[in-house]
């Protein structure tokens, strides 16, 4: 009886060795490539106080999606921040010929606001298995030509995703000439900066249902002839504000603002107090004439209380006071409080070297 039972057990135990070596091996988990940005050693700064002017005006910013990316040599990608603020969970793709998704490359944890690095390109050092957009794990060949690969990013960030929601399409660029000449004045990176939050805060605006209806609703606007602003043509006036490519801009001096074609530039002050209430009046008014508006309509100056500012402005102090606006802060930047020391080109409302200010003017925040 005892030799019955070692043996049943012998069989028992032999059985399921052989069951179990049938059994194929789970595969290894891929695991995606996560980058630490405080890691990255090769991070230069977009738009510092020093930046050469040539480089400056060499810029092109997309509002709606202010992070690029795009093929640097012939191994490594170029990342460019835009925005005012850190982003974080920024995942990175590129979509190679012959292969139908989007490919997963890696992940970065954050980084860092007008800023600007490159990373290696994996795929153009060795194969790799790496996700599809999808999930899907798949085996990428070497890849000795990137020239056309399409880099693209997804960041999931919720003040990534605020700018994302922008319907207007502008590209931001400054003017290539910048000289203190005539009407204009030389910009200089903080002014750029503060373009950008300026630009952008409109572009938000501008993207709002609210303030569609509030332009569409608005009574007594009229066009360079004296007429009344059709339905229709409003309609028209707006689908040019969401769907004009470009707005270049610039500083000038002696007026407030010059507008016209792509063309919307103010003054120092203007760019100084964009956070205040109630201070949209230069800005919109050379957005008009960007739209082919002149002064004999009341989308520049306002005519019998009426105005193309007037009509935005409701809209405008309640996201202010509400801080709904992507840049509402003016501590952000805190241009006000700020020159450039190692070339002399201050600010003319700003501080002196030695802390005092000219030309001072209450900003009420």
């Amino acid at each position: 009886m005892k030799k019955q039972f070692l043996f049943l057990t012998f069989v028992v135990v032999l059985f399921s060795c052989k069951k179990a070596s049938k059994e194929p091996l789970p595969e290894p988990k891929v695991l995606t490539q996560n980058v630490s940005f405080k890691d990255i050693q090769n991070v230069g700064k977009i738009l510092s106080d020093t930046e050469p002017v040539e480089i400056m005006v060499s810029r092109t910013i997309n509002l709606r999606d202010p992070l690029s990316i795009e093929v640097s040599g012939t191994n490594r990608m170029k990342l460019s921040c835009y925005t005012l603020k850190s982003i974080k969970n920024v995942d990175v793709f590129v979509k190679l010929t012959g292969y139908e998704e989007r490919i997963k490359l890696l992940k970065i944890d954050s980084i860092s606001s007008l800023t600007s690095f490159d990373l290696p390109v994996s795929i153009a050092e060795k194969d790799e298995k790496l996700y599809t957009e999808s999930g899907k794990l798949i085996e990428v060949k070497k890849q000795t030509d990137l020239s056309k690969a399409v880099f693209s990013v997804s960041v999931d960030d919720p003040f990534y995703k605020k700018l994302n929601g922008i319907k207007t399409v502008w590209l931001l660029n400054f003017r290539k000439e910048q000289q203190d000449i005539g009407n204009w004045y030389r910009m200089n990176p903080l002014h750029a900066r503060e373009c950008i939050a300026m630009f952008t805060n409109l572009a938000y605006l501008f993207s709002q249902d609210a303030a569609q209806k509030a332009f569409m609703d608005y009574e007594g606007l009229i066009e360079n002839d004296g007429s009344v602003l059709t339905k229709e043509r409003k309609e028209a006036v707006y689908k040019d504000i969401l769907t004009r490519p470009k707005i270049e801009t610039g500083l000038v001096r002696n007026v407030s603002g010059l507008g016209g074609g792509n063309l919307v530039a103010g003054a120092e002050y203007v760019l100084m107090r964009h956070y205040n209430k109630s201070s949209e009046e230069e800005i919109l008014h050379e957005l008009g004439h960007a739209l082919g508006f002149g002064h004999s309509s009341n989308m520049t100056y306002a005519a019998n209380n009426k105005a193309f500012f007037l009509a935005m402005r409701p809209i405008i102090n309640g996201f202010l006071t509400a801080h709904e606006y992507p840049y509402w802060d003016y501590r952000l930047l805190n241009t006000y409080n700020t020159y450039i020391d190692k070339t002399g080109d201050y600010l003319r409302e700003g501080k002196n070297p030695d802390g005092s200010r000219h030309n001072a003017t209450r900003y009420d925040y």
